[in-house]
């Protein structure tokens, strides 16, 4: 299981429970979790068994999950370490949210949420969904908000260029929008975040 699958995984399991809390998303989150912080964990029998299909890394063994030490290098633990510990505090952070479901307003609030918490891929991965079906006056809006969530994550992989296109691209999608739109201060945004942004520095959106 390499470092994109890690991510895709990871991401995927996240944006249902944000969408529509679904329970099983978040067990098994919560297991994997626990498995790479303790070294095993012991859970419901459905749950084990969709893990063990979906996510290499952890095998089953009896009655419990533990972690596939032969699959793992060391830069792959390092990179599940960290995934693991900002999902943890993410996840902790929650307290009784609610669904974002199909609307803008709570998916750009909870993609906020995602982006102050470093979870730059998952911004994409949440907003891309209501993306894809909104072709109304908002589609430029979220798809800038994608790219400054990608142009994020591009920094975490070193890649300066890609993120210096992408913030480009995304004020350029920005300037038809002003005031504060689904609670995005737009001219902020425009003016003083995205107009003086260098990779070392993280915005405020």
């Amino acid at each position: 299981m390499d470092i994109i699958e890690i991510r895709n995984w990871f991401a995927q399991n996240l944006c249902n429970y944000l969408r529509n809390k679904e329970k099983k998303s978040l067990e098994k989150l919560l297991t994997v979790i626990e498995v790479v912080e303790n070294g095993s964990s012991k859970t419901k029998k459905d749950i084990a068994e969709s893990i063990s299909l979906e996510f290499s890394l952890v095998v089953r063994k009896n009655e419990k999950l533990l972690l596939n030490q032969e699959e793992l290098d060391s830069f792959t633990k390092e990179y599940l370490t960290k995934k693991v510990k900002a999902y943890k505090n993410f996840l902790n952070s929650l307290n009784g949210f609610e669904p974002v479901d199909s609307d803008i307003e709570r998916n750009v609030r909870m993609a906020r949420k995602l982006f102050d918490a470093g979870l730059y891929f998952e911004v994409h991965e949440l907003l891309e969904e209501l993306w894809m079906v909104e072709f109304g006056k908002y589609r430029e809006f979220l798809q800038a908000l994608i790219q400054i969530g990608v142009a994020y994550y591009h920094i975490t992989n070193y890649n300066t260029r890609g993120f210096e296109h992408l913030i480009k691209n995304a004020k350029k999608l920005l300037e038809p929008y002003s005031g504060v739109l689904f609670s995005v201060n737009v001219d902020l945004l425009k003016e003083e975040e995205l107009s003086n942004q260098t990779s070392d520095k993280v915005i405020k959106f």
